[in-house]
């Protein structure tokens, strides 16, 4: 037998998804190890080779034929900023690009942060001022040399900066994407004095217009490349010894999978790569049940994240910010909370008023109800008050909470303080938490023109299924799906990924462009995007490419991604006038019926490529569906709190491994699996469809 397996390391938990070649998946979990990452990755693929009754982790691995990986490696190295000592190479007189940004303050905060702009400072620099250097040099925007590296002077830089003790340099130097000759010869200067120092060239990780941009991006890459690269490694080391021979895949955030080695040079395309997968895992699924308008909502321990999928198309974000700066390396579109079941309930000193994060307990210590040293109430130990969880059946009995604990901080810290039951309290972190979680949503659609009613919703990450019933309901949302691997479900997009490349350059043409120009655009583009998927083992039958342009009107600031249609290989000027058509559409739909001005003409800003080798995917045990009674599935009853009777009610507990597809039944009621807890509310029914997704219908 052999095995595909998924890997996702999240802040509290590692998430292991294992496919076997009947289709049968089977799920394994465990606590995130942050002090050894890879770690808590054994421990949760140890986890899954029990489920699926081998001796042992060795066992799966040396009968493994392709393996996947995502880390918040990336990610926690920016919020903790614990990345490499970084210095920044720049052209003589543009120093101080990373600090001036675009003058910005209020990019990549929240309304509540914005509202007190006068009181704010820019983030505090990746890189030092001290740490960054300038060497006389000069191109110009079409790539002619005007002023020549100066070598000499260039070595004395990199010596000082390496005299610094800078274990990782970016180099970011003006109009390198047009002519990258003096980038490369710094890059080699730097090799020859310390050929152990990580460099990022931004005329490689992000050859794109927008000095800052790519200054930003280019040092991002520089500060946790060493990080990413030092724990892959190591990674494939500990992999090797259990017996997987072969390179795993990793995961980034434009929804692919990279190799080894390209995932460590560009370091900056994992960052947020985790809820990427989970949302390529969303479209596998929706694909699969014929959804394709979803709504993809995850809700770990420590976050909540929302993505959007319609017409079978993931939503991504060219331009995305992060840690408040603009970044230059594509990824999918997620918005992000800090809701999740480690959230901690607090009472703001000013107002007097009850809070709900965005501050979490984290993997360590985590709620109180884990026993791990906890003090603060959070939304578990709400959850757990108000009967939701099962004290002695959390992660399928592996781990038994405490609910005298939870119940106890909850009354000290929250309800003796606003002089209400301890029931009202957890009710009230409850119900603060959906409301967050539906403002989000809103944000994700209202906001931006789409009508929730008409997306399904899918619950996954391990506290999602407990809230979604409610948060779908106040958006008025009639079908939320909890996918079978729900809690693991950012595992399972990654063995449902391709491998994928993105490549870009940017490019001036008004339009209408020449035809030429485009075909030249495109040229180089593909050429690369061939030889790196043949490298990787794909014949031609194996590849495909999806190209894209980014437009925008004559004089405006933003633009917008045009792609063509799929399978365009030799684009004509048919191809063309289609696809300023498509621009004027997809930018009435952004902006608002009326907002397009054609008569201001158009030009594109930026070739983009996305090059596939696709890769076989999971074929997933459908089962017939059969008309079962919901009572074989019944462990018991258990008193559960419902806003509906605002009191706790007998209601009855049932075991997911003892469901059966087709099994239906009606709420209220819990659903207990070996990963997550499904609430099923008052009104509200649950079916089993045959991939053994629980389907909440919404009364």
């Amino acid at each position: 037998m052999e095995y595909i397996v998924g890997v996702d390391i999240g802040g509290t938990f590692t998430d292991c998804v294992v496919v076997d070649e009947s289709g049968t998946v089977v799920l394994g979990k465990a606590l995130s190890t942050p002090k050894d990452f890879s770690a808590g990755a054994i421990n949760a693929i140890r986890d899954a080779a029990q489920s699926a009754g081998l001796r042992s982790e060795d066992e799966l691995l040396s009968s493994t034929k392709v393996f996947f990986h995502a880390c918040t490696i990336a990610d926690n190295t920016l919020i903790t900023r614990s990345g490499a000592k970084t210095g920044l190479i720049a052209t003589r007189g543009f120093g101080d690009t990373l600090l001036m940004m675009r003058g910005k303050v209020t990019e990549g905060l929240t309304e509540t942060e914005a509202a007190h702009v006068s009181a704010l400072s820019k983030p505090e620099p990746f890189v030092p001022r001290a740490f960054t250097e300038e060497v006389t040099e000069r191109i110009d925007y079409k790539g002619t040399v005007l002023v020549k590296l100066n070598q000499a002077e260039a070595r004395k830089i990199l010596k000082r900066l390496i005299d610094k003790g800078v274990d990782s340099v970016a180099i970011a130097l003006l109009w390198s994407i047009s002519n990258d000759t003096h980038e490369r010869l710094l890059a080699e200067l730097v090799k020859e004095i310390d050929p152990a120092v990580f460099l990022s060239l931004s005329s490689q990780v992000a050859p794109f217009l927008g000095e800052y941009e790519r200054t930003a991006t280019t040092v991002f890459n520089a500060y946790v490349g060493p990080k990413i690269s030092s724990y892959l490694r190591n990674l494939q080391k500990v992999l090797k010894t259990k017996g997987f021979k072969r390179e795993p895949l990793i995961m980034q955030a434009y929804g692919g999978v990279l190799g080894m080695e390209a995932s460590c040079r560009n370091a900056v395309g994992t960052i947020e790569s985790g809820p990427a997968a989970g949302v390529v895992g969303t479209k596998f699924l929706g694909d699969l049940i014929g959804e394709a308008n979803v709504l993809a909502t995850d809700m770990g321990g420590t976050t909540f994240k929302v993505s959007v999928i319609r017409g079978g198309t993931i939503e991504k974000d060219y331009k995305p910010v992060f840690m408040r700066y603009n970044i230059l390396s594509p990824k999918i579109w997620v918005e992000s909370i800090g809701a999740g079941g480690g959230s901690i309930a607090w009472i703001e000193s000013e107002t007097g008023l009850l809070k709900v994060g965005p501050q979490g307990a984290g993997a360590n210590p985590g709620p109180v109800c884990y026993g791990s040293g906890g003090t603060e109430p959070t939304v578990s130990d709400a959850d757990l008050a108000l009967g939701y969880l099962n004290e002695d059946f959390f992660l399928g009995g592996r781990m038994k909470l405490d609910k005298e604990a939870a119940c106890r901080a909850i009354e000290e810290k929250v309800a003796e303080p606003l002089e209400m039951s301890p029931v009202e309290a957890a009710s009230g972190i409850y119900r603060i938490a959906n409301s967050h979680m539906s403002d989000l949503i809103r944000k994700a659609t209202v906001e931006r023109g789409y009508d929730p009613r008409s997306f399904t919703l899918f619950a996954f990450g391990g506290a999602a299924p407990m809230h979604a019933g409610r948060y779908a309901a106040e958006l008025g949302i009639k079908q939320v799906v909890v996918p079978l691997t729900a809690s693991v479900h950012g595992a399972t997009g990654l063995i449902s990924s391709d491998v994928v490349y993105e490549y870009g350059k940017s490019e001036h043409l008004l339009v209408p462009a020449e035809l030429q120009r485009i075909h030249a655009g495109f040229a180089g583009l593909r050429e690369r995007a061939m030889a790196d998927l043949r490298a990787a083992g794909f014949e031609k039958r194996d590849i495909q490419i999806l190209m894209s342009v980014d437009i925008r009107y004559r004089y405006q600031v933003h633009e917008l991604n045009v792609p063509f249609p799929a399978g365009t290989s030799e684009i004509t000027e048919k191809d063309m006038e289609g696809l300023y058509t498509r621009f004027d559409e997809l930018y009435e739909k952004a902006y608002g019926a009326g907002s397009g001005y054609s008569e201001a003409g158009k030009e594109i800003l930026t070739f983009r490529l996305i090059a596939t080798g696709t890769l076989r995917k999971p074929q997933i045990k459908n089962y017939p569906l059969e008309k079962i009674d919901s009572v074989e599935a019944l462990k018991g009853k258990r008193d559960v709190y419902f806003e509906e009777e605002r009191d706790f009610i007998a209601t009855r507990i049932y075991d997911f491994d003892r469901m059966k597809p087709g099994v239906e039944l009606a709420g209220p009621a819990v659903i207990e699996t070996p990963v997550t807890t499904i609430l099923v509310n008052p009104r509200d029914r649950a079916v089993m469809d045959g991939f053994r997704n629980v389907k909440l219908l919404i009364g």
